[in-house]
Protein backbone atom coordinates (compact mmCIF):
# COMPACT_ATOMS: atom_id res chain seq x y z
CA UNK A 1 0.00 0.00 0.00
CA UNK A 2 1.14 3.59 -0.76
CA UNK A 3 2.37 5.74 2.50
CA UNK A 4 0.66 8.25 0.84
CA UNK A 5 -3.57 7.80 0.25
CA UNK A 6 -5.43 10.41 -2.13
CA UNK A 7 -8.03 11.00 0.13
CA UNK A 8 -11.09 11.65 -2.37
CA UNK A 9 -10.61 8.36 -3.72
CA UNK A 10 -11.34 6.59 -0.58
CA UNK A 11 -14.27 5.07 0.44
CA UNK A 12 -14.30 6.42 3.98
CA UNK A 13 -14.08 10.29 2.46
CA UNK A 14 -16.60 9.46 -0.39
CA UNK A 15 -19.06 8.34 2.37
CA UNK A 16 -18.13 10.65 4.59
CA UNK A 17 -18.45 13.60 1.96
CA UNK A 18 -21.91 12.30 1.21
CA UNK A 19 -22.90 12.16 4.61
CA UNK A 20 -21.86 15.52 5.08
CA UNK A 21 -23.63 16.69 1.56
CA UNK A 22 -26.88 14.90 2.37
CA UNK A 23 -27.39 16.38 5.92
CA UNK A 24 -26.73 19.92 4.80
CA UNK A 25 -29.57 19.22 1.92
CA UNK A 26 -31.30 17.70 4.56
CA UNK A 27 -31.49 20.97 7.33
CA UNK A 28 -31.76 23.21 4.05
CA UNK A 29 -35.12 21.43 2.67
CA UNK A 30 -36.23 20.66 5.91
CA UNK A 31 -35.42 24.52 7.29
CA UNK A 32 -39.12 25.62 5.71
CA UNK A 33 -40.77 23.14 8.65
CA UNK A 34 -38.73 24.22 11.46
CA UNK A 35 -36.92 21.43 11.40
CA UNK A 36 -33.13 19.86 11.48
CA UNK A 37 -32.43 16.49 10.15
CA UNK A 38 -32.24 14.95 13.82
CA UNK A 39 -35.69 16.31 14.95
CA UNK A 40 -37.16 14.74 11.25
CA UNK A 41 -35.25 11.37 12.57
CA UNK A 42 -37.03 11.65 15.70
CA UNK A 43 -40.42 12.02 14.80
CA UNK A 44 -40.56 9.63 11.73
CA UNK A 45 -39.26 7.30 14.51
CA UNK A 46 -41.76 8.26 16.90
CA UNK A 47 -44.26 7.98 14.48
CA UNK A 48 -43.14 4.22 13.67
CA UNK A 49 -42.81 3.20 16.99
CA UNK A 50 -44.53 5.36 19.49
CA UNK A 51 -43.29 5.15 23.06
CA UNK A 52 -39.40 4.28 21.83
CA UNK A 53 -36.92 5.32 24.79
CA UNK A 54 -34.88 8.03 24.29
CA UNK A 55 -31.70 6.02 24.08
CA UNK A 56 -33.09 4.36 21.56
CA UNK A 57 -34.08 7.32 19.92
CA UNK A 58 -30.43 8.54 20.23
CA UNK A 59 -28.79 5.35 18.89
CA UNK A 60 -31.03 5.36 15.61
CA UNK A 61 -30.36 9.22 14.90
CA UNK A 62 -27.04 8.57 15.66
CA UNK A 63 -26.34 11.19 18.22
CA UNK A 64 -25.33 11.05 22.04
CA UNK A 65 -27.84 10.59 24.49
CA UNK A 66 -27.47 14.40 25.83
CA UNK A 67 -28.33 15.74 22.70
CA UNK A 68 -31.57 13.26 22.09
CA UNK A 69 -32.83 15.05 25.64
CA UNK A 70 -31.98 18.22 24.26
CA UNK A 71 -34.15 17.36 20.75
CA UNK A 72 -36.95 15.63 22.40
CA UNK A 73 -37.00 18.15 25.03
CA UNK A 74 -37.03 20.89 21.91
CA UNK A 75 -39.52 18.84 20.20
CA UNK A 76 -41.69 18.95 23.51
CA UNK A 77 -41.68 22.80 23.52
CA UNK A 78 -42.62 22.93 19.99
CA UNK A 79 -45.84 20.93 20.61
CA UNK A 80 -44.61 18.42 18.32
CA UNK A 81 -44.73 15.44 21.40
CA UNK A 82 -45.50 15.01 24.54
CA UNK A 83 -44.35 12.64 27.62
CA UNK A 84 -46.15 10.99 29.49
CA UNK A 85 -45.07 8.91 32.86
CA UNK A 86 -44.52 5.43 32.21
CA UNK A 87 -47.00 3.07 34.06
CA UNK A 88 -44.57 1.59 36.32
CA UNK A 89 -43.79 5.02 38.46
CA UNK A 90 -39.83 4.97 36.85
CA UNK A 91 -37.85 7.85 35.65
CA UNK A 92 -38.95 7.23 31.46
CA UNK A 93 -41.15 9.53 30.09
CA UNK A 94 -42.27 7.43 26.78
CA UNK A 95 -42.98 9.96 23.73
CA UNK A 96 -45.41 10.18 21.35
CA UNK A 97 -46.22 12.84 18.47
CA UNK A 98 -49.22 15.41 18.81
CA UNK A 99 -51.68 16.22 16.83
CA UNK A 100 -49.32 18.97 15.16
CA UNK A 101 -46.22 16.80 14.80
CA UNK A 102 -47.65 13.84 12.95
CA UNK A 103 -49.37 16.97 10.64
CA UNK A 104 -45.57 18.64 10.51
CA UNK A 105 -43.94 15.29 9.39
CA UNK A 106 -45.95 14.64 6.89
CA UNK A 107 -45.56 18.14 5.82
CA UNK A 108 -42.12 17.73 5.83
CA UNK A 109 -42.00 13.96 4.32
CA UNK A 110 -41.66 14.91 1.00
CA UNK A 111 -38.79 16.93 0.63
CA UNK A 112 -37.05 14.31 2.66
CA UNK A 113 -38.16 11.82 -0.27
CA UNK A 114 -37.13 13.93 -2.83
CA UNK A 115 -33.30 14.12 -1.29
CA UNK A 116 -33.48 10.01 -1.28
CA UNK A 117 -34.57 9.79 -4.98
CA UNK A 118 -31.76 11.98 -5.69
CA UNK A 119 -29.51 9.01 -4.26
CA UNK A 120 -31.50 6.55 -5.74
CA UNK A 121 -30.98 8.20 -9.14
CA UNK A 122 -27.50 8.30 -8.47
CA UNK A 123 -27.66 4.92 -7.84
CA UNK A 124 -28.89 3.89 -11.59
CA UNK A 125 -25.82 1.38 -12.82
CA UNK A 126 -26.40 -0.54 -9.10
CA UNK A 127 -30.37 -1.56 -7.99
CA UNK A 128 -30.83 0.37 -4.74
CA UNK A 129 -30.93 -3.22 -2.20
CA UNK A 130 -27.74 -4.40 -3.70
CA UNK A 131 -25.81 -0.66 -2.40
CA UNK A 132 -27.66 -0.70 0.69
CA UNK A 133 -26.61 -4.29 1.93
CA UNK A 134 -23.05 -3.76 1.06
CA UNK A 135 -23.53 -0.59 3.25
CA UNK A 136 -24.91 -2.35 5.97
CA UNK A 137 -22.86 -5.51 5.76
CA UNK A 138 -19.66 -3.02 5.59
CA UNK A 139 -21.20 -0.99 8.97
CA UNK A 140 -21.14 -4.78 10.39
CA UNK A 141 -17.99 -5.81 9.38
CA UNK A 142 -16.45 -2.96 10.54
CA UNK A 143 -18.47 -3.53 14.33
CA UNK A 144 -17.71 -6.56 14.36
CA UNK A 145 -14.15 -6.28 13.54
CA UNK A 146 -13.20 -3.45 16.25
CA UNK A 147 -11.23 -5.02 18.17
CA UNK A 148 -9.12 -6.94 15.84
CA UNK A 149 -8.71 -3.36 13.62
CA UNK A 150 -5.60 -2.13 15.75
CA UNK A 151 -4.29 1.78 14.73
CA UNK A 152 -0.32 2.20 15.69
CA UNK A 153 0.89 5.72 15.51
CA UNK A 154 4.04 7.25 14.15
CA UNK A 155 6.88 5.91 15.56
Amino acid sequence: MDAHVESHRTLGYALKRLQQTLRARMDAALAPFELTAPQYAVLALLAAQPGISNAELARRSFVTAPTMIRIVTGLETAGLLARNPHEDGGRTQPARLTDAGEQRLRAAAPSVQALEEVLLQAAEQAPPELILDWLNTAADRLVANRPRLAVSGPG
